[in-house]
């Protein structure tokens, strides 16, 4: 499985001031625990809460989560000095907002997967974008280090920095949301983020309403959201997975197609009513494949808790 299909649709973020959270966190059945150091820690908590985090991710990873940190960047080298450790999968840069920033945080991490024993290039990044500048860079900060798996946006901190409109929206959400999944194609990483509607902020959305967001997500091209509270968890896996319906759909276009181009001499054909061409088919081929490759992640997920030993999802053929 390539590195960008990797099934990530729920971060669930742990304040690392709230042990207890931590340690119940994988309950909730998570794809990533994103251990936080920045966004709900009191600056005077931030010096302790970095000294717990290697010995915080056997205890994240207890549901077969993988773990990232949240890092901020005025802060790089103690952050950073403090989440890398084998067993991390990446971490998710805070109020990015230059390619140099990218730059100077992938040395740094190189520096420690050296000392600490970690495969070379192993860490990941994710870039959050949550500043005017960040979101004018985007571009840029997508493509400077191979790190970079996904982007994300910041809904809190545009808010501060765009204005929200008298109805509590964001006027320029939607258009930043649309324009984050087309970089993201372009860079060729993984978009994270859910199309949440006023009054909800993805903070304190109901679970009704965080599988609603997730729903609209999906359907314009996130692979996963964010989320702080355990019952976001089950509505942002549920919403970021094909449905029965859309995988025997698939298949089923996906046989038609096969069946009818066999020959080698028709590139397109008709299908219920609508036109079939290769890369129509192909779309419908990455529906099935992502269901299959859920399957396995719940599977892993599963023996994780239950200590029964199993191949990481993306070594499953």
């Amino acid at each position: 499985m390539a590195a960008n299909d990797k099934i990530r649709r729920s971060w669930l973020i742990v304040p690392m001031s709230t042990p207890e959270r931590i340690t119940s966190a994988h309950q909730a059945g998570p794809d990533v625990i994103v251990l936080d150091l920045v966004e709900f820690v009191a600056e005077s908590d931030k010096p302790a809460a970095r000294e717990k985090v290697a010995e915080s991710l056997s205890s994240a990873k207890a549901g077969g989560a993988e773990v990232f940190v949240q890092i901020e960047p005025a802060l790089m080298l103690a952050d950073l000095r403090a989440a890398i450790w084998p067993g991390i999968s990446g971490v998710v840069v805070s109020r990015a907002e230059s390619a140099d920033q990218i730059t100077q945080i992938e040395a740094t991490i190189t520096v420690l997967e050296g000392e600490r024993g970690l495969l070379p290039g192993s860490v990941e990044m994710v870039a959050s974008l949550e500043t005017a500048p960040g979101n004018h860079g985007g571009f840029e900060i997508a493509t400077a280090s191979p790190r970079i798996w996904g982007l994300t946006l910041g809904r809190a901190d545009l808010i501060m920095d765009l204005r929200p409109e008298p109805s509590g929206e964001i006027h320029l959400m939607q258009y930043l949301m649309q324009r984050l999944v087309t970089i993201a194609a372009a860079a060729g990483k993984t978009p994270i983020g859910a199309w949440w509607r006023h009054p909800d902020r993805g903070l304190l959305a109901t679970p009704d309403n965080t599988l609603a967001a997730a729903r609209r997500g999906r359907a314009i091209g996130f692979k996963g959201s964010f989320c702080v509270l355990e019952n976001q968890v089950g509505p942002l896996n549920e919403g970021f997975t094909p449905t029965y319906a859309e995988v025997d759909s698939a298949r089923s276009i996906q046989q038609a197609y096969t069946h009818a181009t066999d020959s080698g001499t028709i590139a397109a054909v008709s299908h219920d009513g609508r036109i079939l061409t290769a890369d129509i088919a192909r779309q419908y081929a990455k529906v099935a494949a992502l269901s299959e490759a859920i399957a396995s992640q719940e599977m892993f997920k599963d023996a994780a808790v239950s200590g029964r030993p199993v191949p990481v999802p993306w070594e499953v053929a």
